[in-house]
């Protein structure tokens, strides 16, 4: 498989100069650049920038940024930025529907509040407004407060309009997309009126004292917080493991994105899986492995049939195996990082047809091993061991 080159493109060779002392700058500073995914988002976050300054040259950016720190405040959210799609994983959402309707039997008050952390442009908070709102909590007389932070400002204001494309909305018939948005300028806009209320503000994710939400520090039943470590400095995911639990209420659950862990060395944040989808939940003793659990829309399109077997999964699709093969190419060329974004793609892939992939949880306790992270290592071997 080939794999597209995370520095710069040939055409672009003669900015490589330019870009070099650049990047170095931005790992000093708050370290995009520590990963080839990283610097591909920081090259294209300085041209969009350059673009926009109307500046004619690479060179003319680079000797801005020199020039005027305060360029790198304008720069840094859109270096960090990441699109999106809805319900991607569809499995992470239905999951997180089944346990936060188990957990209102025994919740101690009608109150539910989720935060989505690093929201992006809206995908996420939508899909969150719409799997709450069939939880069917709110026709029970709950309170369910939904809170989404983004550092970039562009991100907040597209969620806030909450506008979409039409190929955004590919993921759904027709049925649903007339219930949840209503055609508006050649897009469709999201019906706000029918899901719990959104609350969106731009906040780094690092910095909870600043959130707007901040006294609520303790009270979230529920966090996605989703590729935030992926291109981060190395100390980055002990330290949102820290302010996560801080922000986490006592029974809570916490999403993250396939192949993401979180270094808890308090012992409070457990790790445990359902049908290939993992999550963190405060107050369990030990990681828990469901490899085979389905959820109710597969179970109501399985009724009357046996349940797979328990050792033999369905082959891998050709393009999950693939993107293993080629992980396993750049593991064994040193280069863990790239082979981790190839294994989140097939772990997505996998999910997204309802698969399990304790072959991808196998490599990935081998690059946690090559990335230095013996806990994350150790949590992706009881996963692929199951």
């Amino acid at each position: 498989m080939t794999l597209p080159n995370p520095e710069l493109t040939p055409a672009a060779s003669d900015d490589a100069a330019f870009f070099e002392p650049l990047a170095q700058s931005a790992q000093t500073l708050f370290g995009v650049a520590h990963t080839p995914a990283g610097r591909q988002k920081l090259l294209a976050a300085m041209r969009n920038r350059q673009a926009r300054l109307g500046l004619a040259t690479f060179a003319e950016y680079g000797a801005l940024l020199r020039r005027e720190p305060g360029e790198w405040a304008n720069l840094w959210p859109r270096a960090l930025a990441g699109g999106g799609a809805f319900f991607r994983p569809a499995a992470q959402f239905e999951v997180a529907r089944e346990l936060i309707l188990e957990w209102s039997v025994m919740a101690p008050e009608r109150t539910l509040r989720v935060l989505s952390l690093g929201c992006g442009p809206g995908f996420e908070t939508t899909s969150l407004a719409v799997t709450l709102e069939e939880a069917g909590l709110r026709g029970k007389n709950w309170q369910v407060e939904l809170h989404g932070l983004d550092l970039n400002p562009e991100a907040v204001a597209a969620a806030e309009n909450a506008l979409f494309t039409a190929a955004d909305l590919d993921w759904l018939a027709d049925g649903p997309r007339k219930k949840w948005f209503t055609p508006r300028a050649g897009a469709f806009h999201f019906k706000t009126h029918l899901a719990p209320p959104i609350h969106l503000a731009v906040a780094n994710a690092y910095e909870p004292e600043s959130w707007p939400c901040h006294h609520l520090a303790g009270a979230f039943d529920l966090i996605f917080c989703r590729e935030l470590t992926f291109e981060a400095p190395p100390r980055a995911p002990r330290q949102l493991a820290r302010i996560l639990r801080q922000t986490l209420a006592p029974s809570g659950f916490i999403f993250t994105a396939p192949g993401e862990f979180l270094p808890d060395s308090s012992g409070d944040l457990h790790l445990e899986e359902r049908g290939g989808v993992t999550y963190y939940r405060r107050g369990t003793a030990q990681v828990k492995v469901n490899r085979h659990h389905q959820t109710r829309k597969e179970r109501s399109g399985r009724t009357g049939s046996a349940p797979p077997p328990a050792d033999i999964p369905d082959p891998l699709p050709p393009r999950e195996s693939q993107l293993l093969a080629a992980a396993e190419d750049e593991l064994a060329a040193g280069r863990p990082d790239a082979a981790r974004a190839l294994v989140g793609e097939a772990l997505l892939g996998a999910l997204d047809r309802g698969r399990p992939a304790p072959e991808a949880w196998a490599l990935i306790a081998r690059i946690e091993t090559a990335l230095g992270r013996p806990e994350s290592a150790r949590a992706a071997e009881e996963l692929w061991r199951g």
